[in-house]
Formats: structure tokens, sequence, C-alpha cells
């Protein structure tokens, strides 16, 4: 056209009128024809961190033209490599279905992810030229702590008293239930002695009452604002949450009843209860907690402990910077009264990079981690210890299986 117009010859302004016409015409066709286009996503709902989740997109076009070289990209945002493309090298004909299959690995931290949307790219049938479109097909896919295989471990055992974990038992205790009377033995606490019948039989006879044993477990982590320490994936609240997480699975599997206390600036309360969906609502949960507010951690713990039943098990997350070891030193007695086993998990947060200024000052006066460790050892407590490590499977296997702070 240009060249016409030049030396004015009507015959090459109309050649290049026709050759824009169809410039025009295959850039439209390209367009027109991913237009016509629909997709949907298929996947499991739920996954865990480090899994491969297997997703399926299922493309079809209700056209009668269909697009050459059609280029399908998908977003899968919980990997680090998070676009999976394909490349339809035959037409993609009128009521035809086009299955992309992909494993998405769930390599970053826990949370809510969309995943989505869905790009399109195709050529005109000369493969000229090409188009693109986004197509906003999202869906949701809730990536879980990594909880590890804690079956070596014998952390939960049996409690303190017997058969404690493993099944509702009956014991002579303190209960009000009267079950009778026998001899005094070394050790019986003096209240229970019935005096009348002492008197009578001239010897020493106490009463005996029906205890009930609880399997239930009982998971109390810290969620304030200070308790997060370190940055991305390696923090203290992530080493906690991790850790709640395959306690969680390892006391499931065992057959206990379990229920969660996360306290940040107020308690959020996950009631008791068994089997795996108990597990998966507790997972749900975790999957997408952040720590906010003014925990007052050991304070509420405190309140909490005599809400418990006798006999069942008390976990406590939290890090050793964080720890107030009056107030522990309180509700841990109260658990060991009501011979309830104490169990606390220390996480070692002064390795962690520090997030907020009060920080530095309050880790500088805290006591050192062996200290605490030792203090709440001889409160009666077990306690574990979990050291950053570039592996957090196996800083929380060492922590987890090892007692002490060695």
């Amino acid at each position: 056209m240009f060249v016409g117009l030049l030396v004015a010859n009507p015959h090459l302004l109309a050649l290049g009128a026709m050759c824009l016409v169809a410039i025009m015409l295959m850039i439209l066709e390209a367009k027109g024809m991913l237009a016509q286009i629909s997709v949907t996503r298929q996947h499991q709902p739920r996954a865990f961190q480090g899994q491969a989740v297997p997703v399926r997109l299922m493309v079809s076009c209700k056209g009668a033209r269909s697009p050459e070289l059609l280029l399908i990209e998908d977003y899968f945002p919980p990997a680090s490599n998070s676009r999976f493309r394909k490349l339809v090298e035959y037409p993609l004909h009128a009521n035809r279905l086009v299955e992309m299959d992909y494993y998405g690995p769930c390599d970053h931290r826990r949370g809510m992810y969309i995943l989505g949307p869905v790009r399109l790219q195709a050529k005109d049938s000369l493969g000229f030229f090409s188009r693109e479109v986004i197509i906003d097909e999202f869906s949701e896919l809730l990536v879980y702590p990594q909880a590890v295989d804690l079956n070596e471990a014998e952390l939960l055992g049996e409690g303190i008293l017997a058969h404690v974990g493993l099944e509702t038992t009956r014991r002579t205790g303190h209960s009000e239930e009267f079950l009778g009377v026998r001899e005094y033995r070394a050790g019986d606490p003096t209240r229970l002695v019935h005096w009348k019948l002492s008197a009578r039989h001239a010897k020493l006879i106490v009463k005996e009452f029906q205890e009930e044993m609880t399997t239930l477990v009982s998971f109390f982590i810290d969620l304030g604002k200070l308790s997060l320490v370190g940055v991305g994936d390696q923090t203290s609240v992530e080493y906690s949450i991790k850790c709640c997480a395959s306690l969680a699975k390892h006391a499931v599997e065992r057959g206990h009843s379990v229920q969660l206390f996360s306290i940040s600036e107020s308690v959020e309360h996950i009631s008791a209860g068994a089997g795996i969906a108990h597990l998966l609502a507790m997972l749900d949960r975790l999957a997408v907690m952040r720590p906010q507010g003014d925990a007052a951690f050991s304070i509420r713990v405190m309140d909490l402990a005599s809400t418990l039943p006798r006999g069942s098990t008390a976990i406590l997350l939290f890090g050793a910077a964080n720890a107030e070891l009056e107030s522990l030193s309180r509700a841990i007695s109260i658990f060991v009264d009501r011979h309830i086993l104490p169990i606390v998990v220390l996480i070692d947060d002064r390795t962690f990079i520090k997030v907020y200024r009060e920080q530095e000052e309050s880790h500088f006066k805290a006591p050192p981690l062996e200290k605490v460790a030792q203090h709440l050892m001889l409160m009666g407590a077990r306690v574990h210890v979990v050291r950053r490590n570039k592996s957090m499977e196996q800083a929380l296997l060492q922590g987890l299986e090892r007692e002490g702070a060695a």
C-alpha cells in the first residue's frame, strides 16, 4: 500500500489492502477460537508440605474451528516452580476434551493457596500470529504443616499412671464415687483414713474412691506476636506448629483423644475428639494460624490447667526465651497435683533472626535455655528441646525423640 501510494498504482494499493485484511482476519481468528475454549481443574482439597499434588486440567472447545498449537499454562503457587505448561500439537476439534496432568509439589509453607488462573495461547491457521487469553479458573488448596513420623518415639508413653493414654480405665483415686475400704498402706494420705472403722478394728483403715482416667492429650501453643522469631519457613512459630501437628498425628494414631488451645490475643479452642476426621479438623486450623497480639501464654495455661481432666496429658509448645518461669511453675504444679502429665516442647528461638525490636531485650534478659529446661524438669515436667536445623524434619525428630536439654 505504501509503494502503491508512492507510485500512484491502484493495483498495488488493492493488493496491500487485501494483505492487511488477511492479517486482521488471522489475528481475529486466533482470538475468536480462544474465546470458545473452557477449562476446569480437578485436585484434592488438602495436602501436606512436601507432598506432590496430582492436578488435572480439562480443556474443551465449543466452536467449530479449533486453535493451532494451543499452549496451556496453569499457575500452582505452592510450588517453587509454579508454572506448568503443555503444548497441544494437534487441532482441538469441537466437543473434544484435552487433559493436562501434572504433579504440583508443595514446596512452600503451610496455608491456603489459590490455584489459577489458566493462560491459553494459540496461533492462527497459518501459524503467523498468536493470541493469548487468561481464564479465571480458580480453586483452593489447603497445605497442612508437615507432620513427621514419630512411631519410634515414646514421647506420650502411658502417662503418669498405668494405662493413661491407651484406654479409659478405672483406678482407685480421689473422685466422689466411693469404692470401699481397705487397710492402710505406707504412703496413703491421712485425709483418707476412716477413723471410726480404724478405732473399731484397732488398725488404720482407709477409704477408696474411683478415679476416671482418660486418654485426652491437650495441646497449648504460643501464638503471641513476640513468639514469632525468624523469617520464611525457618521461624519459631513454624517449628511449634509442625511439632504440634506431628504430636497430634502421633496421639491420634495411638488412640488418644486430642484438643488444642492456641493462645494469642485470645484463646482459640478446638474441642476434644478422636480419629482421623478430628485430626483433619485440627490440621485445618493449624494450616492457617498466624501469631498476633499479646499472648500472656504462661498465665493463660495456668488458668486453663484446672479445666483438664485428671490423668490426662498436657503438651506445651513455646519459645524458650519467652518462658515465664513463675507462671509456668504454677501451671505445672497444678498439672502434677491433678495427675496430669506435663510435657514441655521448648523451641530454641535464640538462634533465629529477630523480627521485633522488643525481642532483643527480652531474649537478652531471659535465662539460659538449659536453666529453663532443668527448672521445668525439677517441677515435674518432661522437657524436649527442638533446635534450629536446615532440615526441620530432622530437628523435630531429634528434639521429640530425646528428652532433656542436651
